[in-house]
């Protein structure tokens, strides 16, 4: 949940926090930190979700904006997204 992310955010002093094991991709932003958990690139089998989507992201860093390009496998064709942020 966003409360225990911003918890481990905040203890770790970062801007951007990377997480995982859910095996499924989300990107927000919340208190002008960026949160990404890229997913997974095989479409691991997940307990909570059987549907899950083959997704990876690649992080593309230039001074204080971050650029997200998320690849998601949807039907047998790749899709992506661009997701941008920036520090304030």
């Amino acid at each position: 949940d966003t409360e225990s992310l911003a918890l481990v955010q905040r203890q770790l002093d970062v801007d951007i926090l990377i997480s995982g094991h859910t095996h499924k991709f989300e990107a927000f932003e919340h208190e002008n930190k960026f949160y990404i958990n890229p997913g997974s690139a095989t479409g691991a089998y997940n307990a909570l979700d059987s549907n899950v989507t083959p997704s990876f992201v690649i992080l593309d860093i230039q001074q204080s904006t971050v650029v997200a390009y998320v690849y998601k496998l949807v039907q047998d064709d790749v899709k992506v997204e661009r997701i941008e942020y920036k520090k304030n």
